[in-house]
């Protein structure tokens, strides 16, 4: 009894299985071209079939059929375009700021640095491991070791509008590198005396120092411009004036343009003032001697009565309870979101500073006014952390931190020394977020016979490769830089005698055709001697009496009454026109049928 159950649900599910084989085979789509269903001027080329016995299945398979279709009424055509404006775009690899050149052994370094003369009694070395290790760059000659040139090794370098004072003034960086060390990525290779091949840098805490200057002037730099071009043919000689262009810097901007003082520009940032650190801005509330006292700025902002609005960035949350416009007053609630610290009345007056939460919020009114729309509105100043500041403190970006010596004149801030807490090491080096400090080692070979000259002096000229070798570092951008220019007609383009004329596109125009009449008509519409369009006729010969018209006259030969859904073409069915059956056994086989047709739609 077990055994025959057993054999009776492996029966059940064999059946199972083979019914849900049929449902799931996917109807093979014939390859029918795309002007059986569309016209070249966009119009449809077919009408779609149902018949008058058709289930309500059928009529949607049809409705999906006739949507699909729409998709293919439409034109499309090239046409020319004549444009206003073309937009060229340059793309730039990482420029490099600045680079030296740590270690050089060459023809150069051998005869001049050395005083060597190279008659073949003198070694030049033939590959990297002969190289020497006195090359290294000591300050005044390419003669050191490399003890000798970490020791000196001591460069200044300016990178310029980096940092701001009073909202928009920018202010350059001027960095100093000391002392930098290497460390061989293969150190069994390297017994620090020629250059590693590869190496990370090393720059240990107080060896990056970055001076911002906040005192600024007005220059002047007089340099001899050409007023007059030179003809020697008739032996006129050029003429030159001096001409004068006015600047805005710092000391060092002076002197390294050989400018001259005109005026003081900024005396540094006072109370009330603002500068940026590594891009966060700072508002100074009092000046003292080397110290201040600032925080955070975050602006200002509009409250209006009874709406809180967060100070931007942060978790503190204030809410205007009251304004006057005549006193220039303000009653407003004050506490931090996450903390849940609140004064629930605190008052400002116009331009008095309110320090609260013991300097974690600075709040100042700046105005009082009415909205648009009726509304009491207070603009209110904002500043967070506030704290007293002096030479030790430190600063933090990017993860690494930086120690301040602060000078003033007791009114203002004069400038600030940023130097480095952490060691700095890897190549490249991360400057500041925004530039890379690289090592790179080059090694350059040439064989006396390639050349035909006897380069070592030893009276030969030898098959054997003469090597130089150089170390850099390099200070360069992180990223290279993408411009882009517009020219119109009768601009002239960079760098050449060609001059825009016309701009010219071509553009590919769709029109869609609407449909203006019905596609989908009943089978007893259907003139079978000359149906006047294409068909696609949607059930079997059971539901649509144009299929079964087929069936009968022995022109369609696929067996509907068993058909798992089929899909059949045939070319000139009907008074010459072709016909398209979308059909199956029953109603769910001709929806599969139907899809698989609405598939192929979509691929022409």
């Amino acid at each position: 009894m077990k055994v025959k159950k057993i054999a009776a649900l492996a029966i059940g599910a064999a059946m199972v299985g083979a019914t849900m084989g049929f449902a799931s085979a996917q109807p093979t789509v014939p390859n029918i071209p795309k002007d059986f269903f569309v016209n070249a001027d966009g119009t449809p080329n077919v009408k779609i079939v149902v018949g008058s016995n058709a289930a309500a299945m059928d009529v949607a398979s049809a409705a999906d059929i006739a949507v699909a279709l729409g998709s293919l009424l439409y034109t499309s055509k090239q046409v020319d375009v004549q444009g206003d404006y073309v937009k060229i775009k340059a793309e730039y690899p990482p420029a490099t700021l600045d680079s030296w050149t740590i270690y050089a052994y060459n023809y150069d370094t051998m005869t001049n640095d050395h005083g060597l003369t190279i008659n073949g009694s003198e070694n030049w070395a033939t590959k990297y491991d002969e190289l020497p290790g006195d090359y290294w760059y000591n300050g005044a000659a390419y003669t050191g070791t490399y003890a000798d040139w970490k020791s000196q090794f001591m460069v200044n370098t300016t990178i310029a509008d980096k940092d701001k004072i009073n909202g928009d003034q920018l202010i350059d960086w001027h960095i100093t590198l000391s002392n930098v060390g290497l460390s061989s990525k293969d150190p069994s290779s390297w017994d620090q005396s020629r250059p590693p091949k590869d190496a990370d840098l090393v720059i240990t805490p107080g060896n990056v120092t970055v001076f911002v200057d906040y005192v600024l002037y007005n220059y002047s730099v007089t340099k001899p411009e050409q007023t007059r071009a030179e003809y020697p043919e008739w032996g006129v000689p050029a003429d030159y004036q001096n001409g004068t262009e006015y600047y805005i810097g710092d000391a060092e901007n002076v002197a390294a343009g050989g400018g001259t003082i005109v005026s003081t520009y900024s005396n540094g940032v006072g109370a009330g003032g603002t500068f940026t650190v590594f891009g966060q801005t700072y508002y100074v509330l009092s000046v003292g001697n080397d110290t201040f006292t600032a925080g955070l700025d975050k602006g200002t902002a509009w409250y209006q009565v009874g709406q809180p609005q967060a100070i931007e960035g942060t978790d503190w949350v204030v809410t205007a309870l009251d304004i006057s416009i005549i006193d220039q007053r303000a009653l407003v609630k004050v506490e931090n979101a996450v903390t849940g610290q609140h004064e629930d009345h605190v008052i400002l007056e116009k331009d008095t500073p309110v320090t609260l939460f013991s300097g974690a919020v600075v709040l100042t009114l700046k105005d009082t006014f009415v909205g648009v729309n009726g509304n009491l509105i207070a603009e209110i100043a904002a500043q967070v952390d506030v704290k007293d500041h002096s030479s030790g403190d430190t600063v933090t970006y990017d993860g690494k931190t930086w120690e301040m010596t602060i000078h003033t004149d007791g009114t203002y801030i004069t400038n600030i020394t940023l130097t480095n807490k952490d060691t700095l090491e890897g190549n490249p080096v991360d400057i500041f977020g925004t530039y890379d400090l690289k090592y790179r080692f080059e090694l350059k070979s040439l064989n006396e016979q390639d050349v035909g000259y006897d380069i070592d002096g030893n009276g030969a000229i030898d098959d054997v490769d003469r090597v130089v070798a150089y170390a850099y570092i390099d200070l360069t951008e992180k990223q290279g830089t993408v411009k882009e220019i517009e020219l119109k007609p009768g601009d002239q383009v960079l760098g050449s005698d060609y001059y825009v004329s016309e701009i010219h596109a071509t553009a590919q125009v769709t029109t869609i055709k609407p449909v203006t009449e019905p596609i989908t008509v009943m089978d007893y519409e259907v003139d079978v001697n000359d149906p006047g369009s294409n068909l696609i006729l949607v059930g079997g010969p059971v539901a649509n009496s144009v299929t079964k018209y087929l069936v009968d006259n022995g022109i369609s030969n696929v067996d509907w009454y068993n058909s798992p859904g089929d899909i059949e073409y045939l070319q000139g069915a009907l008074g010459g026109y072709d016909v398209v059956i979308v059909a199956g056994a029953t109603r769910n086989e001709t929806r599969a049928a139907a899809e698989a047709l609405m598939q192929y739609l979509a691929g022409l």
